[in-house]
Parts: structure tokens; C-alpha cells; sequence
């Protein structure tokens, strides 16, 4: 079993994973818009969470695949991250200024699930030596 402590945390992986994580995120977003998938008005938040799920456990997987030590606790991390920027964003006033606080802490929720989920199906695929194999 792998160990969950804070000497095994990387800043540096905590950040790249964050970093992928929302460019995967924006790429599923975006084409989702280029295929006009996402409907106007209430139907854009299911394909926000969509690709913001799609988008965490990719970064996740990631930091799980490359570096498997605490690969939770690296994803709880990265949310951690994202909840950082999301504050000093709020602090410039440059926010959209979002009225659901349900909406956030659901996203904040599945961000959670997803990165968590990413590392450690990528660490489960690092030490089995593929999809195939066992753990």
C-alpha cells in the first residue's frame, strides 16, 4: 500500500498536475462549444462538469502516473491548488461572480473525486506495468 504522508507531497508535481488539469478542462470545453454540444443557459453547467471531471482526472492520472507516491493525497492536493487560484482571482475582482454557492462546492466536490480517482488509477497502472495488468 502506498503511503499517504506529507513528506511524500511534491509542490512542483501538485502545480504541473493543476496546470494540466485545466488545460484538458478548457480543451474539453472548448470542443465541446466547436461540436455544439454544449447548450445556451442551464445546459453549459452539465458540460462545465463534464469536462471539468474529464479535465481532473486526466491531471490526476498524470501526477499518479509520474510520480506514485500519495497519489490521493496529490489529488486532494491539486484541488487544494485550484481553490487557491479561485480565492486570488476573487481578491482581484476579475471573477464572473458566480451566484450559486452550491454550484461551487459541487464543482470544488468533483474536482475533488476526479483528481483523487486520476491518481490512483494512475499509479494502479504505473506499478501493474499496464491497463491490463493487476494490482
Amino acid at each position: 500500500m502506498q503511503s499517504e504522508h506529507l513528506s511524500n507531497l511534491h509542490v512542483g508535481w501538485v502545480i504541473g498536475g493543476w496546470l494540466i488539469a485545466a488545460s484538458v478542462t478548457a480543451a474539453l470545453y472548448l470542443g465541446g462549444v466547436g461540436l455544439g454540444l454544449v447548450q445556451p443557459g442551464e445546459g453549459a453547467a452539465v458540460w462545465i462538469g463534464v469536462s471539468m471531471g474529464g479535465g481532473f482526472f486526466a491531471g490526476g492520472m498524470m501526477v499518479g502516473m509520474r510520480w506514485s507516491d500519495a497519489p490521493v493525497l496529490h489529488g486532494a492536493a491539486i484541488t487544494f491548488f485550484s481553490v487557491l487560484v479561485w480565492f486570488a482571482v476573487t481578491l482581484t475582482g476579475e471573477s464572473g461572480g458566480v451566484d450559486s454557492v452550491q454550484l461551487v462546492l459541487g464543482l470544488v466536490l468533483l474536482q475533488f473525486i476526479a483528481s483523487c480517482v486520476g491518481g490512483w488509477m494512475g499509479r494502479r497502472v504505473t506499478m501493474s506495468g499496464g491497463p491490463e495488468g493487476t494490482a
